[in-house]
């Protein structure tokens, strides 16, 4: 009887099809990827354009037109990582649910717990970091907060939020909170632009007065130049554009952001615009021009490539503390002209 052969794959040729397999995976995967991270960038700045709108509402319910809602603390002497960090966060957003880690061992929960709800170990709770403190969450929200979401509120958060990098060069927060959801300890995705002056003592000290040379304390209508004047934004872009802690010309800090390319994040402006915007050093002006310009000085003029984020001409605000000497006679930016609107809610 003649044996009847049967069809099959032999060794070689099966292993040129998993080749084959695993070179189309290679290639679309990353395509993939990179669709899903588009498709989060989109989601983000959308929430940075609708958080534009709500702080231009909010702002014209006010006679002093805040440019940024005001949170208590942040016209007031805090801790450093609480004024340093923190309050960069905390003119909107939920209560935090994780603990903001100033220490390994050691840090903060950004919320009002319930009685019977237990402390982390470690951790302090700050109730007046709570959801239903937060000036723009409270006016969006019309002050009804249900206990669902205070820890929910979709417009702060960004889904691609992965914290700060762990890079020795980020020195705008704690190392212990790196890598950790800013939207999970702080309570918000975006940190507003509080660009300022600050006297403090050597070392972790808290300031003892800040005088505003950004939007923060001034008046809305009052700026300039809008389309350019950064309002909030993914944080690491402000660390991106140099460190603070340095000396002379800041270079690039060389980190990646949130949305995988490397010294660009999303920003809103004043204006209203987000986009998603390259960090560049500051850009520095010759004494003849700052003379010019009647600076007290260029240093003070924050400008990075095509965006600022000062507010000259346009007097800069005082936040707290005594400046009276500083404003004595003065007759250069940002003293001259500055306005002193800001109220803690």
């Amino acid at each position: 009887m003649k044996r009847k052969h049967v069809g099959a794959f032999t060794l070689i040729e099966l292993l040129v099809v998993v080749a084959i397999i695993a070179l189309l995976l290679s290639i679309l995967l990353p395509s993939l990827a990179g669709a899903r991270e588009q498709g989060k960038r989109a989601v983000c700045l959308s929430n940075l354009s609708g958080l534009g709108k709500a702080m231009w509402q909010y702002a014209g319910e006010y006679p002093n037109e805040p440019s940024v809602p005001i949170h208590m603390n942040m016209v007031k002497q805090s801790e450093f990582w609480l004024w340093r960090t923190a309050n960069w966060f905390a003119w909107g957003g939920v209560s935090g649910d994780q603990v903001f880690r100033i220490a390994d061992e050691a840090g903060w929960l950004l919320d009002e717990l319930d009685q019977n709800q237990p402390v982390p170990d470690n951790a302090l709770p700050l109730p007046e970091y709570d959801a239903t403190r937060r000036p723009l969450t409270h006016f969006i929200t019309g002050g009804q907060i249900s206990q669902k979401d205070d820890k929910k509120l979709e417009w702060f958060r960004c889904p691609s939020d992965t914290g700060y990098p762990d890079d020795p060069e980020i020195d705008d927060a704690p190392p212990a909170n790196s890598e950790r959801p800013c939207y999970r300890t702080l309570g918000n995705s975006y940190r507003a632009s509080l660009v300022s002056l600050a006297d403090r003592a050597a070392g972790a000290a808290p300031a003892t007065k800040m005088f505003s040379r950004g939007p923060w304390g001034t008046r809305i209508s009052t700026l300039v130049d809008t389309s350019r004047l950064v309002w909030v934004g993914e944080p690491s872009w402000f660390n991106m554009i140099g460190r603070d802690n340095v000396s002379g010309i800041a270079a690039e800090v060389d980190v990646f952001g949130w949305h995988k390319r490397k010294l660009v994040d999303n920003l809103l402006f004043v204006d209203g615009s987000a986009r998603s915007t390259k960090a560049e050093a500051q850009t520095l002006f010759d004494s003849e021009t700052a003379l010019q310009m009647n600076v007290i000085s260029q240093d003070w003029l924050a400008r990075f490539g095509n965006v600022r984020l000062d507010t000259y001409p346009v007097g800069g605000a005082r936040i707290f503390g005594n400046w009276s000497q500083d404003l004595a006679n003065a007759t250069k930016w940002p003293f001259v002209n500055y306005q002193n609107n800001h109220t803690a809610p």
